[in-house]
């Protein structure tokens, strides 16, 4: 919690969510590269999940701080900061299981 506070107050309005950008970038592009390999090597999508929290941690972890004080600059509590990051991270890499099943299958027949 302190490094978000240290944050947002080193970094503010557009530089904050320019910085939010760059991470997301980041993050998105470690998530793609796993899943390309995943897919490569023919992982089950438990496999593959796992790949993509021990590969991807470091990265989602900052997109997550940067989130968060984005979200509480614009006047989120910490709590509803927090909700809206689980419930959005969660829908995406629900997307993403989806969506690397939906490609497993299709390589399998």
């Amino acid at each position: 919690m302190l490094t978000t506070i240290l944050l947002a107050s080193a970094l503010s309005g557009t530089a904050l969510v320019e910085e939010a950008d760059r991470r997301n970038l980041a993050y998105t592009e470690c998530l793609f590269a796993q899943v390309r390999a995943a897919r490569e090597a023919r992982l089950p999508e438990e496999a593959m999940l796992a790949r993509l929290e021990s590969e991807c941690r470091t990265k989602r972890l900052a997109l997550e701080e940067i989130t968060l004080a984005v979200r509480r600059e614009r006047g989120d509590s910490r709590a509803e900061a927090q909700a809206n990051w689980d419930r959005v991270h969660g829908n995406s890499i629900e997307a993403v299981r989806r969506a690397y099943a939906l490609r497993l299958s299709e390589q399998q027949r």
